[in-house]
Parts: structure tokens; sequence; C-alpha cells
């Protein structure tokens, strides 16, 4: 087991795609080194727009906690600077990497680091 830094991460979303529009409205995300969680990350994000009903039920966050969220560019900043170039890891990543990746380059970044799926480890 290597004992280098890795950030496993979660996005909540407006929706399923970026490229239609959708947004991340909270991430979170800790810092596990040598099998410790040693940091951690959460944080609400202002989409700029009104979160549907359904997306309300099916996260538990609502328009009135958005609005008074930083907005996602602020956050964005925020966690850039946390997972720096560490690996990353989420259970189903293609859909994390997709937010993350384009929330990223709408504050002119992009990722540097790897990204691992859990689901697809969990499959094998």
């Amino acid at each position: 087991m290597h004992n280098f830094p890795v950030i496993v991460l979660d996005f909540e979303t407006t929706g399923l795609s970026p490229q239609h529009g959708d947004r991340a409205i909270e991430i979170g995300a800790v810092r596990i080194e040598n099998n410790t969680v040693t940091a951690r990350f959460q944080s609400l994000m202002n989409p700029g727009f009104r979160i549907s009903s359904f997306i309300e039920s099916y996260t538990g966050i609502t328009n009135s906690m958005v609005a008074a969220a930083p907005p996602c560019g602020e956050v964005m900043e925020q966690f850039a600077a946390f997972i720096g170039a560490h690996p990353l890891v989420a259970h189903n990543a293609s859909f994390d990497r997709r937010f993350l990746d384009a929330e990223l380059r709408f504050i002119g970044r992009s990722r540097t680091a790897s990204m691992a799926c859990s689901m697809l480890a969990a499959r094998r």
C-alpha cells in the first residue's frame, strides 16, 4: 500500500451534463494519507440559477441553501488549492470528472492529477 496523499471527492449537481448547462451545487472531499483522513473540504456552491424541484428532492439541497452559498468559481478556486496535484478518486468517476473539469474550466484552470474510479475497482 502506498502512503501518498489521495483525494476522494463527490459532487452534487443540477443535472447530469455540464455540456448541457448543468453545474455543481456541492463538493465534498477528504485527503487520505497513511490510511487516515488528514483534511476535509465541503462547500455548497451557487450555480447562478434555480435548481429543479427534482434535484432539491434528490439531493436535499434547496434553492435557499444555494442562494446563500458562495459562487461556483469562488469555491472551485479553494478546491483547486485543496486538491493540488494529488491523485483523485471518485465513485462513478466519469460523472465527477466531467463536472470537475467543467468547473475548473470556468475559472481558467485544468485538472493535473489522474482520477481513479472506485466503482470500476469494486467490479473487478
